[in-house]
């Protein structure tokens, strides 16, 4: 065994019978390098992740390649899912020195920790325009031991240069005028200049529109959920209609195409190609955490059946195979292979075995039209050729060895209806037989808070008497348990949910905003106080309050100053989700919302005002941001609903703000929290009675919720108090 026997990471516990004598990232590792005198040789990948399963088979299972890497380098492997700050900084230095990056990342790094050389994935024998890793191996080490100096000198300004704070540069100052303009004298945002300053990103995302296949025009294709979001509130603020159809023309052809598991429910990574037919297969919780938000504010704002047949099957995917019956919470990913060199055999399928599926002329017609089979979904399967990279979709060859990924073309209306779910199900109960791929059952705070999140924005358009809220919040209740039984007092929430400490920034930004969204379709205090003592840690820990914004860590133990890890970074890039600055801003906004706090308030316009000139540039990239920036500007209508578990009045108040409009719309209402206090329930009424003995300090919601109690015992009436700049108006259901 190597030095990985002692990780709980699923990606370096597979390596642990590797010849090559691995560590995990640590200072050891560097001191040892140092004291040998040798580079580091870093290998970033995940357990999920194809290619780095045909690397470790090629190469790091590979004795003569394994020699080569133990008598050159310190060798340390690192999973990106476990540690997204190394990620993130080695795939910016890669990127930035090669013009690629992704996953396996091939690092090489002085013992320092500083990059001098650096790629993906290298094939053992030359191959797809690359060469041979040990011959990449033994040239690095040649290189490095002939070149010390410069190799040490050379990576040390490299990491000072992309090291550096943009937002100082020049190009990012130039226009001072815009946070003249967004933010007023009395330190209130300009409400007028923000709707702008969304349109004009929702805008620049539409430039750059493929108007045959929806989203950018681009190839591979992904899914940019954050971008889609915005155009969503473009909408919402601006009633731009084209922002609105297009992000649902995307929606509908994202659902459509091979992408979207049609089979299992969820989303595969990304498509391989501009039609969303061929995808990496691999799928990621957090992906579809945020197709499980979007596609329900979609649903709000159309009402549409294919938005909800993907809720519904997303839900599916993520209740089936990501979430723990039994002791709660969600976890990480499910592989896209079940063997060496099978890259998605579990969800693709053969002419062959639709015959044997749909026995009847009639049914194996209809499947194999409605799935378009040996059409531009066709998938060859061999050793010696890319797999998945869609060269071979829609020639004409002989289809043994061949497999094909279903996909719906120019039929979307099909998606959920009585033909499309009768194959489904056939189809399913096949697949069922089938060895399943690997399930990473590690559970990160971070991956966890943002499908209780989801779970929680689903919820909100339910009554509070309607199974489907009950079945939510249920889940999402049992899920954010195992957080809460090892809270830290202190506020830190941990990377893992089952222990204390080593969090980054987006861990408690997505656990705040799990625990906000349970407030709301709970009522239960208990919620409110936990997620407003971790704002007030992430705000001391995590907060520059010399300039605004925040870090992406803080350094401990943990996350030592080793390398690129001596750097602390603030970002508004949304690099495969929302940046971790737009989640804690969102949150940071809620919470100001809700308590209305000079410390939510200061922060959030500190924070917008130091990145608004990047945001400037960035534009559609920073989506993510300008949600946050318009969730903070639009501020939020709360109304505190009282009355009896039953009340008709209460029901109706739900539908009103709800059910779906003469149009056949749902309501949005983006911007309000409705929540409802059943006044016969004595435990939550007696917790509002006594919240100080949960936290320092009266919070303004929980004071409003206690006297709209106290009115409702005056009136025995249902009523609602309608709540905003810091007065509330009782009005009588």
């Amino acid at each position: 065994m190597n030095n990985l026997k002692s990780e709980k990471s699923s990606y370096l516990k597979s390596a642990v019978h590797q010849p090559v004598d691995w560590y995990p990232w640590c200072a050891e590792a560097f001191e040892k390098a140092k004291e040998k005198d040798m580079p580091v040789l870093l290998d970033i990948g995940a357990v999920w992740c194809h290619w780095c399963h045909v690397m470790d088979g090629e190469s790091y299972e590979d004795e003569e390649t394994a020699a080569i890497i133990n008598g050159n380098y310190i060798a340390v492997k690192v999973d990106k899912d476990e540690r997204p700050d190394i990620d993130s900084r080695y795939q910016k230095a890669v990127s930035a020195f090669s013009g690629t990056g992704g996953w396996p990342l091939t690092a090489f790094l002085t013992y320092e920790g500083y990059l001098f050389y650096g790629g993906t994935y290298f094939p053992k024998e030359s191959n797809y325009g690359l060469p041979a890793y040990k011959s990449v191996l033994s040239e690095i080490a040649k290189y490095y031991r002939e070149n010390k100096e410069s190799v040490f000198i050379q990576s040390l300004d490299f990491y000072k240069r992309i090291s550096e704070d943009h937002n100082k540069s020049p190009i990012f100052n130039i226009n001072i005028k815009r946070i003249n303009d967004a933010i007023k004298k009395d330190n209130s945002l300009n409400t007028d200049y923000v709707k702008r300053f969304v349109n004009e990103g929702a805008f620049e995302f539409k430039l750059h529109f493929d108007e045959i296949n929806g989203g950018l025009d681009e190839s591979p294709k992904f899914f940019y959920f954050s971008a889609l979001e915005l155009l969503a509130w473009d909408y919402i603020a601006n009633n731009d209609k084209d922002s609105l159809n297009k992000g649902f023309f995307t929606l509908k052809k994202m659902a459509a195409g091979g992408v979207f598991d049609h089979v299992g429910g969820g989303f595969h990574r990304y498509s391989t190609d501009k039609k969303w037919i061929i995808p990496h297969f691999e799928k990621l919780a957090e992906i579809n955490a945020q197709a499980l938000r979007v596609y329900s504010y979609y649903y709000r704002l159309t009402g549409n059946k294919i938005m909800l047949n993907v809720i519904n099957k997303t839900l599916d995917f993520i209740y089936g195979e990501l979430y723990d019956g039994f002791n709660g919470g969600f976890y990480t990913s499910v592989d896209a292979d079940t063997g060496y060199n099978d890259d998605g055999r579990f969800f693709t399928w053969t002419y062959e075995e639709f015959k044997e599926i749909f026995n009847t002329k009639e049914e194996f017609k209809a499947a194999v039209e409605l799935f378009n089979i040996n059409k531009e979904g066709i998938m060859r399967r061999s050793e010696t050729e890319n797999p998945s990279d869609g060269s071979f979709a829609g020639k004409n060859l002989n289809f043994d060895g061949i497999t094909n990924v279903l996909y719906v073309e120019n039929n979307e209306n099909a998606l959920g209806g009585k033909l499309y779910d009768g194959i489904i199900s056939k189809l399913k109960s096949f697949r069922e037989k089938r060895k399943k791929p690997f399930t990473d059952k590690i559970k990160y705070s971070s991956v966890n808070g943002s499908l209780i999140y989801s779970v929680t924005e689903l919820s909100k358009i339910f009554s509070p008497f309607d199974a489907n809220r009950h079945k939510l919040n249920a889940i999402a209740e049992k899920s954010i348990k195992i957080f809460i039984d090892v809270f830290d007092k202190n506020g830190d929430v941990g990377r893992f949910t089952v222990e204390q400490g080593g969090s980054v920034l987006e861990d408690n930004a997505y656990i705040i905003l799990a625990l906000i969204g349970l407030f709301e379709t709970t009522s239960k205090p208990l919620y409110f106080i936990y997620a407003k003592k971790i704002a007030e840690y992430v705000i001391k820990n995590f907060y520059d309050s010399g300039t605004g914004g925040f870090f992406d860590i803080i350094h401990t133990t943990r996350s030592s100053k080793i390398g690129f890890l001596s750097h602390k970074e603030k970002n508004i890039t949304d690099y495969g989700g929302y940046s971790q600055n737009s989640s804690i801003l969102t949150a940071m906004s809620k919470l100001y919302a809700l308590t209305g706090e000079a410390q939510f308030k200061n922060v959030i316009l500190k924070s917008f005002e130091y990145f608004i000139n990047e945001a400037n540039m960035l534009k559609h990239n920073a989506s993510g941001y300008l949600i946050s920036l318009i969730n903070y500007a639009f501020g939020a209508n709360i109304n505190i609903i009282t009355g009896r578990y039953g009340d008709k009045a209460v029901g109706d108040f739900f539908d009103a703000a709800y059910k779906l409009n003469d149009t056949g719309k749902l309501k949005s209402n983006f911007n309000s929290y409705n929540i409802f206090v059943d006044i016969n329930n004595k435990e939550l009424t007696d917790s509002y009675s006594s919240f100080e003995s949960f936290g320092k300090g009266d919070a303004l919601i929980l004071e409003e919720i206690r006297k709209a109690l106290t009115e409702f015992g005056r009136v025995k009436k249902p009523l609602v108090f309608q709540c905003g700049n810091k007065s509330c108006t009782v009005k009588i259901l």
